[in-house]
């Protein structure tokens, strides 16, 4: 019998929720399968299960570098798994969005997972791969997904954030029209869209809520989840070291300057900080969301966390590796069975890289922005983003794409109609002719086309593209 308890704790002010699992049913989970034929030498395999069944195989290069994207792909075969499971997750869905508390209305789900201690929240996701695929097919081939490494090398270890990108744990072959009929009109009311599992980096398994993620994009309503996210993470807080300075004594009157001198200053000692370093030992427990030292854990959850590993074999490892090797390829459902506009409107929502600048830069000032159009990385003597411009420009544009469409697009005219930003001209007019509805962008693409000028040679064919699709869209009104 699984013992499930939850604690909720405050971090600096931010409630945290702490649900610890001791003798889970290992029913949803990942772990490590050994080495993978994928992804060339030291490259290493890894499942994501639910049940008896292998969904997504992740392949993890470089020895399981924490640092490196991985490769992810549907399990060959993968059909779909046991009823008893999915109407668990139905049961918590329905409770969650009756008004229950996260830990009361998924404490069945706790009961899946594998021991350990999680953090529950809510945040809203795009439901695509974060490269501009609607995520339910999205995983058919075999590719390097942006974004999955665990620690993102953008951000920084010293940050965090939260995952939204989505993976599948349900073949497409589900998808009908009528159900999404059906979803069209309960996503409306909702108050939870979806239920996920974070498994990597950016990205979380949806355990529930396919339908919905189809009709939210097609509604244009926010995709609001429940997330499940494993703390297991150690990390070393890096400290600045105080010492104290003594202030030199003021001279008295009659001494040697004394008339150049301000009159007499404090001379107790001050406190002077010096570069940083790092402690010794363990601070506390992390997730992507959270960073928990020590102190604060509830002692009985940190005896689970520390005897239980983060990731471990599920007793059923030897069923899942059968089914694995017993499986035959079968063709797989590409994500064009769904609506063609929820496709499109998933290539215009932020991608990984777009997420990852919004993290990794806390902000840019005009007078910043004016300074990257100008050719200089600095800005009063401070790297605004990157001693490399091409690099600056990439994460500028990102970050504002995220962050201020308005002030996105005046940076990305800016850039385009510089002919000293050369180098930066087809990157940026790939990523700004994404937007599809701008006045002020078709009618500088507009000029671009008709305009013979030379420094526009390189976002001429965007320019065409992008002209083309905005004149199509005004005539159909």
């Amino acid at each position: 019998m699984s013992e499930i308890r939850s604690e909720s704790i405050d971090i600096k002010g931010q409630k945290v929720v702490l649900v610890s699992v001791k003798g889970g049913e290992d029913a949803i989970g990942t772990f490590t399968m050994g080495a993978s034929p994928h992804g060339g030498m030291g490259a290493v395999s890894r499942l994501l299960f639910v049940g008896n069944e292998p969904i997504l195989n992740i392949t993890c290069p470089n020895n399981a570098n924490k640092k490196a994207d991985k490769t992810v792909a549907i399990c060959p075969g993968f059909r779909g798994y046991d009823q008893k499971l999915y109407d668990v997750m139905s049961v918590c869905f329905t409770r969650l969005n009756q008004g229950e508390s996260l830990v009361s209305g998924m404490k069945d789900i706790f009961n899946l997972l594998q021991d350990g201690v999680y953090t529950v929240y809510t945040a809203d996701y795009y439901p695509t791969n974060g490269n501009g695929s609607f995520f339910w097919g999205g995983y058919n081939v075999r590719h390097e997904i942006k974004g999955s490494a665990e620690h993102n090398a953008a951000i920084g270890d010293e940050n965090l954030y939260k995952p939204c990108f989505l993976m599948p744990t349900q073949s497409l072959d589900y998808y009908t029209a009528k159900a999404l009929n059906a979803a069209e009109k309960d996503v409306k009311s909702r108050l939870i869209q979806g239920i996920v599992y974070h498994v990597s980096g950016f990205h979380s398994a949806l355990l529930k809520g396919f339908h919905g993620a189809v009709a939210c994009v097609k509604n244009n309503i926010p995709y609001k989840c429940a997330v499940i996210e494993k703390i297991c993470d150690p990390y070393t807080d890096r400290i600045a070291e105080v010492r104290p300075v003594v202030k030199p004594q003021a001279p008295k009157s009659g001494d040697e300057g004394a008339d150049d001198r301000q009159p007499e200053q404090e001379t107790a000692s001050q406190p002077q900080v010096i570069p940083v370093s790092e402690q010794e030992g363990i601070t506390g427990f992390r997730s992507p969301s959270v960073k928990i030292p020590i102190e604060l854990f509830p002692k009985d959850m940190l005896k689970v966390l520390l005897g239980s590993l983060s990731e471990y074999k599920p007793p059923h490892f030897n069923i899942i590796s059968a089914k694995l090797e017993a499986s035959g390829r079968k063709k797989a459902v590409s994500n064009n069975v769904l609506p063609l506009d929820v496709l499109e409107k998933a290539e215009q929502m932020p991608d990984a890289s777009m997420v990852e600048s919004a993290y990794a830069v806390p902000s840019l000032s005009d007078e910043e922005l004016n300074c990257l159009l100008a050719g200089d990385v600095e800005h009063n003597g401070r790297v605004i983003i990157s001693p490399n411009f091409y690099a600056s420009i990439v994460t500028a544009c990102n970050f504002l794409q995220f962050t201020d469409m308005k002030r996105f697009i005046d940076f990305s005219i800016a850039i385009m109609d510089n002919p000293e930003l050369s180098a930066t001209h087809e990157y940026v007019a790939q990523r700004v002719s994404l937007q599809e509805k701008n006045t002020k962008l078709y009618n500088f693409f507009k000029t671009v086309r008709e305009s013979r000028d030379e420094k526009y040679e390189k976002i001429l064919s965007a320019a065409y593209t992008f002209t083309t699709r905005y004149e199509k869209a005004t005539a159909k009104k």
